[in-house]
C-alpha cells in the first residue's frame, strides 16, 4: 500500500470518525441538564397527586417520572410517602411479579404481601432438585447411555436416541424456570423484611 492510498484512506476514515464523536458529544446530556430534567417530571408527579386526571395520565406521568413502564400511578404514590422512595421502587420492581398490593376501600395500597406461600417457595426448589437430577442421568449413568445409543443407531432405531436427547433437555429447561421462581419468591421475602425494618415513613 502506498502513501498515495494510506492518504486517500485517512481522508475518507478521519472526518467520519470525528463525525461520530461529535455526534456522541453533543447527544449526551449534560448533568445539569439531567437534573433539571429530572425536577420537571417531579413537580409533574406532584401536580397528578393531587389531580383529578384519570388513572391513565397519572400512570403515563409516572412511566416518565420514574423512566420505567413497568410502574403505575398507585404503587408510586405508596412509596411516595417513605424516604428513598425511588430506591424503594426500584427494588420493589425487581421482585414485583411475586407480590401482591393490598387496597383500602379509596383504592389506595396500604401494604404488600407476598403472593406465593414459602412452602410453594420451597416445592419449587425441590422440583428443581428432583428435575435436575433427571436431566443429569445420563451422565451418571454414562457408560450404560452410550451402549443403548450405540444399540439403536445401529438397528437403526432413531426414536429412541431423539427421546434420550429431547428428554433431558426438556427436564433441564423446566428445571431452571423452577430455580428461577425459587429464587423470585425468596428475594421477594427479603424485599418485604427488609422494607418492613428499614423504611421510613414520612408524616
Amino acid at each position: 500500500m502506498n502513501l498515495t492510498s494510506i492518504s486517500t484512506m485517512c481522508g475518507i476514515f478521519i472526518p467520519i470518525i470525528v463525525a461520530y464523536i461529535s455526534t456522541r458529544h453533543n447527544f449526551k446530556k449534560h448533568p445539569r441538564q439531567e437534573f433539571t430534567e429530572d425536577v420537571i417530571s417531579a413537580r409533574e408527579f406532584e401536580k397528578v397527586l393531587k389531580s383529578k386526571d384519570n388513572q391513565l395520565i397519572k400512570d403515563r406521568v409516572t412511566q416518565k417520572f420514574m423512566l420505567r413502564k413497568n410502574v403505575n400511578f398507585l404503587e408510586a404514590k405508596y412509596f411516595y410517602s417513605f424516604v428513598d422512595m425511588e430506591s424503594w421502587i426500584q427494588q420493589y420492581l425487581h421482585v414485583k411479579k411475586y407480590i401482591t398490593p393490598i387496597y383500602n376501600i379509596d383504592n389506595n395500597i396500604t401494604e404488600f404481601k407476598l403472593k406465593y406461600s414459602k412452602a410453594q417457595g420451597f416445592l419449587f426448589l425441590i422440583s428443581y432438585i428432583f428435575l435436575a437430577f433427571i436431566a443429569i442421568t445420563p451422565l451418571i449413568f454414562m457408560n450404560q447411555f452410550m451402549s443403548l445409543w450405540k444399540e439403536c443407531i445401529n438397528s437403526k432405531n432413531y426414536l429412541l436416541p431423539f427421546n434420550m436427547i429431547i428428554w433431558p433437555l426438556i427436564f433441564i429447561s423446566i428445571s431452571f424456570i423452577k430455580l428461577h421462581k425459587a429464587t423470585k419468591i425468596s428475594e421477594a421475602i427479603s424485599f418485604l423484611k427488609k422494607f418492613k425494618k428499614e423504611s421510613i415513613k414520612i408524616d
